[in-house]
């Protein structure tokens, strides 16, 4: 691929949500400047079924598309869905984001680095990568990360830092893969999907690397630091064990 071609990669921000009017325009003022300076072309955000204010403030944007569900689904579900509309509208590039404003969108310009320098077609944000960043980061939950990351890393033979964080960049032709099932019913609606992607990136040879990116957790006014339940990092785990022993593909 010439760095021509490389440079006119079309790029989409895939952003899943629910109910986050507290963090939705502050994301997208923070999302603005990436669209502007046309590393990113369009913010596609699957409103999962939001009851607040949250569909409202994504609609008067003009770089967003919104894709809406009517009852909520799962956050793997809402991030299937914004794939579906990358890949319909012939996207090269998709980047996955929090809608909860966590991740930082100044950041995209780093992972898309390895993909534009054609290194690599899967690439990881860590936040457990030297110069990344976790504030705010409850202790159980980091326990829980780096016991699902060793997981990885004995189950593939491959050293990695970070393998739950969603803020990820990878080519469209990864998931038009025909080893790559991510549309399977069997991976749920919830997180197995996430893990699923960055197992089969491994696993099949995909070119993968790791960049440091920061995470920040805060709280909305009387909600929690996480949609996530603790039920969800035991369904996350199951793509992975179900794949190291050949019991689904």
């Amino acid at each position: 691929m010439s760095n021509r071609e490389t440079q006119d990669l079309r790029v989409a921000l895939v952003v899943p949500i629910f109910n986050e009017e507290f963090h939705a325009q502050k994301l997208l003022d923070r999302i603005r400047p990436v669209i502007e300076s046309g590393k990113v072309q369009k913010a596609i955000f699957t409103d999962d079924g939001s009851t607040d204010r949250t569909s409202e403030i994504l609609r008067g944007c003009e770089f967003v598309e919104v894709v809406r569900h009517e009852s909520r689904r799962g956050c793997g579900a809402s991030i299937r869905s914004g794939y579906e509309v990358a890949l319909k509208e012939g996207f090269d590039v998709v980047v996955v984001m929090a809608g909860n404003g966590k991740d930082d969108p100044g950041e995209i310009p780093k992972l898309l680095a390895p993909i534009l320098a054609q290194k690599a077609d899967y690439v990881q944000g860590s936040r457990f990568l030297q110069g990344g960043l976790s504030g705010g980061l409850p202790i159980h939950r980091f326990l829980a990360m780096r016991a699902l990351t060793c997981c990885f890393q004995l189950f593939l033979f491959r050293r990695f830092t970070d393998c739950t964080n969603g803020f990820r960049a990878y080519r469209t032709s990864f998931l038009q893969d025909p080893r790559v099932g991510w549309r399977q019913a069997w991976l749920g609606n919830d997180y197995e999907m996430e893990i699923y992607l960055h197992y089969q990136a491994s696993a099949l040879r995909f070119r993968m690397t790791e960049v440091p990116v920061s995470k920040i957790y805060t709280r909305a006014p009387g909600m929690a630091y996480s949609k996530a339940r603790l039920a969800d990092w035991f369904t996350g785990l199951k793509p992975l064990f179900l794949l190291r022993f050949g019991l689904r593909r």
